[in-house]
């Protein structure tokens, strides 16, 4: 018998900070069964507003928009050894005019059935990321284009949590901001499809906050959910299962518009350039890391805030590795308003010097 997924309605939830309040959840639906959660919300998540998200407008390559929320579906991936049955994915589409490069995405992060684990909380599930081709129809996703993208926990920046509850069956969700491993390049005037589903066990379920026309539009084609465990086979249209039609939260991003240098020699230093016409506050984040490739690094990570980068002008980063023999040099920057930005360089540590 298969479980029966549920709606919730009406339960009024604190966001945190600036977000705003969730003004409902679903009710029980006792009529069909259902892969989704549902509710309105007016979500000022850090899309804009909030140095978590680390993006800005003139970064922002395919807005699905993210801002409001009608419902959100199981979008998830059982891990070997686990049940094949629970797996479900969900897909959206975007186009670009141009051939562009995506550095980075944007998305919500959403767990349910939290009270059949630990409760409500961040459960630190990594996330799958695949790019699509379109099947030709401009309806479905065809073959693989890229990935799965494999995006660590420890490598998704978070906002603060805006849902949670331990109402009916427990729910917890953020904003979550990461950057690809390198570059994907997309062609121009060509649909591709994105998913993007979380890899973990059952419970709690992951799910993939979507939106209706009236709260936000649909952008191509509305979502698409593929589940055998939902009677969905094939990629089907979220309308068929909801009733109307429904368009993924997700964002798109390139990189960042400043510079980003790295000097070798005594230390390393990393240098940011703010190229936007005002003060980037309140605080630039730089992690530099060394990967010792034929020797070793006694502190091989650092990370160092700048409290803030006046217009037009640069900053800099110093530290002082310790070590000897080869080394990869890693540095990446993330801030409000800076988006993420990242550079690599080779060298040879010597104590404290780098050639």
């Amino acid at each position: 018998m298969k479980y029966k997924s549920t709606i919730l309605k009406e339960a009024g939830v604190l966001l945190i900070g600036m977000l705003l309040i969730f003004s409902s959840l679903a009710v029980i639906a006792n009529k069909n069964e259902k892969n989704y959660l549902s509710g309105s919300s007016k979500i000022d998540i850090p899309i804009k507003n909030s140095g978590l998200c680390l993006v800005q407008d003139d970064v922002i390559l395919w807005d699905n928009y993210v801002l409001d929320w009608t419902s959100a579906y199981h979008s998830q991936d059982d891990p070997p050894g686990e049940p094949e049955q629970w797996d479900s994915y969900v897909a959206d589409d975007f186009k670009f005019e141009e051939e562009t490069d995506v550095h980075w995405i944007f998305w919500q992060i959403y767990y349910g059935w939290c009270n059949n684990a630990d409760g409500p909380k961040d459960y630190h599930y990594d996330w799958n990321i695949i790019f699509f081709e379109d099947d030709g129809t401009g309806n479905n996703p065809g073959d693989i284009y890229e990935g799965p993208i494999t995006i660590s926990d420890e490598d998704i920046i978070k906002s603060n949590s805006y849902l949670n509850s331990t109402a009916w069956i427990g729910v917890w969700q953020c904003g979550a901001h990461a950057y690809l491993p390198g570059p994907i390049t997309f062609d121009a005037d060509t649909k591709y499809w994105i998913s993007i589903y979380s890899i973990g066990p059952i419970y709690p379920l992951t799910f993939f906050p979507v939106h209706s026309e009236s709260l936000g539009g649909i952008l191509l084609h509305q979502g698409k959910i593929k589940s055998e465990h939902w009677g969905y086979p094939d990629w089907t249209s979220l309308s068929v299962d909801y009733g109307y039609a429904l368009d993924s939260n997700f964002v798109l991003g390139g990189a960042s518009p400043h510079n980003i240098t790295i000097s070798k020699g005594f230390g390393i230093s990393v240098t940011i350039d703010n190229n936007l016409p005002e003060t980037i506050t309140p605080m630039t984040n730089v992690t530099v890391n060394f990967t010792a490739t034929g020797g070793f690094v006694l502190n091989p990570t650092k990370n160092i805030v700048i409290p803030e980068i006046a217009s037009q002008t640069t900053e800099t980063a110093k530290y002082f590795p310790i070590g000897f023999g080869k080394i990869i040099i890693t540095a990446k920057i993330a801030g409000d308003r800076i988006g993420v930005g990242t550079i690599e360089d080779t060298g040879f540590l010597i104590l404290f010097f780098v050639i």
